[in-house]
Formats: C-alpha cells, structure tokens, sequence
C-alpha cells in the first residue's frame, strides 16, 4: 500500500485501488495480508467519505478483503469420549464443559467453586481468566457483554464428571487449579488436550470443542435463541453458524418425513427439526 500513502485522498480514485490490488495480487504478498490492507484503506475511506473529504469511497471491488470465517472441526460424541478417557483426570471436566456446555478456555479457568451447582445441573459463568502472552501476569476479568455472564445447563451425562472433579481436584475457591494448588492455567489445559489428541488422533483444537457442543446442540433442537443464550454472544449473528447440518441429520430428517407420512398428522412430528429459511 506505500504507492498510494503520499497520494491525496482525492487521487485516490476506484482505477487507482483497483490498479494498487491488481498489482498487490500478483506481487508476493500473501492474500490474508492484502485482504487487511485492502479493508484498511476501506475504513479509512468511509471516514473521510464521512468527514465530507471526498464523495464516494473508492474501494468498490467486490469481494475484495472479505474476511471469511475459518470452518472448525467437529468431534463426534464417540471422539469427545475418547479424548475424555485419553486425558490426565484433573482435565476431564475441562474438556466436558467446552464440549458439552460451550465455555471458552478463559471461562473454564475462571470458574469459582461456587459457580458450579451440583444440584440444580447448572455452570454460572462469571469471569473470564486473561493469561497475556507477552507478560507473565493473569487476572480475571468481566465478560466482554452482558451476555457473556449467564447459567449454563449442563447435560445429564456431564454431571457425574463435575461431581468427581468437585471431590479430587478442585480448590476451596476455584474449580480448576493446578498441582501447585493455584488457579488453573490455560496453557496447562491446551497442553494437555493436545496430548490427548494426539494419542486419539482428531484433529481439532480445544477450541472446537466449543464449536462441536453448540453444533449438536443444534442438531438436537436448540433454537438460534437458545444457542445466544447458551452461548453468550450479543448478537445473533455469531449464533447462526451453528445452525447448519450436521452430518447423518438429513437422514433423521427423511425418515421423520416416513413418520409423518405414516401417521398423516404434522403433530406427531418432534420438535427437534428445525426448519430454516
């Protein structure tokens, strides 16, 4: 982008940005690199269209510097046990809330004791743990929504793992601590996922995870309400990714469709499709 920094902003024209990203394209620039370039000088447009400084924004190609979201793995329910099995104990319950109840890394290791209720079959989550790369200091912070702060139900079949993690490993004040008997590193829990799946050979990252729980979750009928809600997002739109299909529901679908048929009544239909438009 240096040929087009000493220009004015009214010489930057939509024949002088598509010359500029031609050129860019064929140079040894990686297209990841150009693509943030590209929006940019996009952004910086839209503000000086905004400031009254010129009338149109140049940057009118289309689909140029679109930032597509990276497609996740999915693990199957058979996968997530294997990995279950395969890691030290003390993680187990770390892969089982990602997995099963969408937490994130820095969720995990920023639940309290007392966010988990044995009980009612319920995660609070409250903090998020920040481990910064370039420094060695960690703290928990707020989420960044109001959203992010929420129940979460944990499925039946998770429980007996909280309840054990509750017994062996957890602190009087921390639900996830170290060996050393302080709060749990996020780095420790990565490290031992990725040996646990290397030893299990699926490939996906504990990130994943997150994704494959909502994914089912999905799959089993949870609505784009629930999926926000369960999730934490603010908006819908970071929701919707998980409603898509799920391989072997298309054929849950046909033969819901030979129920239907059989019984000739749209009531006798379960409430587990979900019927996009």
């Amino acid at each position: 982008m240096t040929e087009l920094l000493d220009l004015p902003l009214i010489a930057i024209t939509p024949p002088v940005v598509r010359s500029w990203y031609a050129k860019a394209l064929l140079g040894k620039g990686g297209k990841t690199s150009i693509g943030q370039s590209y929006r940019f000088l996009r952004a910086v447009m839209n503000s000086a269209k905004r400031d009254g400084a010129i009338m149109i924004n140049p940057c009118q190609i289309p689909g140029a510097g679109t930032d597509k979201a990276k497609e996740r793995g999915i693990a199957t329910p058979g996968q997530i046990v294997d990995l279950v099995e395969a890691i030290t104990p003390r993680y187990r319950a770390a892969v089982l809330l990602a997995a099963w109840c969408g937490l994130r890394r820095g969720e995990v290791c920023g639940l309290r004791t007392a966010d988990v209720d044995l009980v009612d079959g319920v995660v609070w989550v409250r903090k998020n743990r920040v481990e910064l790369l370039e420094s060695p200091k960690k703290y928990d912070k707020d989420p960044k929504t109001d959203a992010g702060r929420r129940p979460v139900s944990v499925p039946p079949h998770v429980m007996p793992y909280l309840r054990d993690h509750m017994k062996e490993w957890a602190g009087r004040d921390r639900f996830f601590i170290g060996k050393d008997g302080q709060p749990m590193r996020g780095n420790a829990v990565y490290q031992a996922f990725v040996r646990a799946r290397v030893k299990v050979g699926v490939d996906v990252s504990y990130h994943d995870l997150r994704h494959t729980g909502q994914t089912l979750a999905a799959s089993a009928g949870a609505t784009l309400a629930d999926l926000k809600k369960r999730l934490g997002h603010a908006s819908a739109a970071a929701s919707l990714r998980y409603l898509h299909a799920v391989e072997g529901r298309d054929k849950e679908v046909a033969d819901q469709l030979s129920k239907l048929a059989a019984h000739g009544n749209a009531a006798k239909l379960p409430k587990t499709i979900i019927v996009k438009h």
